[in-house]
């Protein structure tokens, strides 16, 4: 009888029970029942890849010998769907109303305006905020100081990142203007412009490390959208927690619009802005995340 071969292979609940715990325990992230079948399309290429024949024993390999494939699982089943200007009423908010008012408390402290997109993925969004910070602070404080940092789980998506190489589609949002000033065209590439690219550093992190998010402090500003719907109840407060600590007393947060933080327990206050909802954290230490 002809074994079925890796392509063929189907994930038992099984071994998707033992792979998530796996993925949980490296990540945070969750994949409830429903989605075993998006994990099994996701991992089967490490399979094919490790010439595996069936998920069992890629299972088997993770667990018992999997230091040097825990990181390819990990940029396997990491979700990476973002875009430039992804929530244009967010950026409208830092332009008009957000940016000016850290500017003015960056004046009056020691320090440069420190920015962290975090869950960065392919760096979309941390080269929009920097673009931003061209075009929207630099003329009004040309001398300001700034800190820029972008960051991910996925060491593939970061090297994506550092190239700054994008099709059209995640371009789609960029105002004309910007697409001609900050970007180059390479047959269907767009590629961002050296002078935007200069202004981020990219890092690897992850977000349930408490390890890496105590590299994290003192942030003006933190943009962490569509990240916490992946996370359980309990990996979403401890996350929560660790942007919290990052932030600066008055500093702010951005999460998704489907993302409200109520009930989180997370001492952040809600302002809300035309078609987007902030967080701050408090400068006398109070707050609540009830929204």
């Amino acid at each position: 009888m002809t074994q079925p071969t890796a392509a063929e292979a189907t994930l038992s609940m099984r071994t998707f029970d033992r792979l998530r715990t796996l993925i949980r325990k490296h990540t945070g992230l969750d994949f409830p029942d429903e989605k075993r079948y998006l994990l099994e399309s996701r991992i089967k290429p490490r399979l094919l890849a490790q010439g595996m024949p069936d998920f069992e024993t890629y299972a088997d390999h993770v667990e018992n010998d999997g230091t040097s494939e825990i990181p390819n699982l990990v940029n396997a089943v990491t979700i990476n769907e973002t875009a430039f200007f992804r929530h244009p009423s967010q950026f409208e908010a830092l332009e008009d109303t957000i940016f000016p008012e850290l500017a003015r408390r960056r004046q009056e402290q020691a320090g440069p305006l420190r920015l962290w997109s975090a869950a960065c993925s392919a760096g979309d969004e941390a080269y929009s905020l920097a673009i931003l910070i061209r075009e929207a602070l630099a003329p009004r404080h040309p001398h300001m100081d700034h800190q820029l940092v972008g960051t991910d789980i996925d060491t593939e998506v970061l090297e994506k990142a550092q190239a700054g190489r994008y099709r059209k589609r995640a371009v789609r949002n960029v105002p004309p203007a910007y697409l001609r000033k900050y970007f180059d065209r390479s047959g269907e590439a767009f590629v961002v412009d050296p002078s935007i690219r200069e202004m981020v550093e990219f890092r690897t992190l992850n977000l349930t490390d408490a390890r890496d998010m105590r590299q994290m402090r003192n942030f003006d500003l933190i943009m962490c959208a569509n990240v916490l719907i992946y996370f359980n109840e309990a990996s979403k407060k401890d996350v929560l927690r660790g942007l919290h600590r990052a932030l600066r007393p008055g500093g702010y947060l951005f999460v998704g619009g489907s993302e409200a933080l109520g009930g989180l327990e997370v001492p952040l206050e809600p302002v809300r802005y035309e078609g987007a909802l902030a967080y701050r954290r408090p400068t006398n230490g109070a707050g609540s995340s009830r929204a």
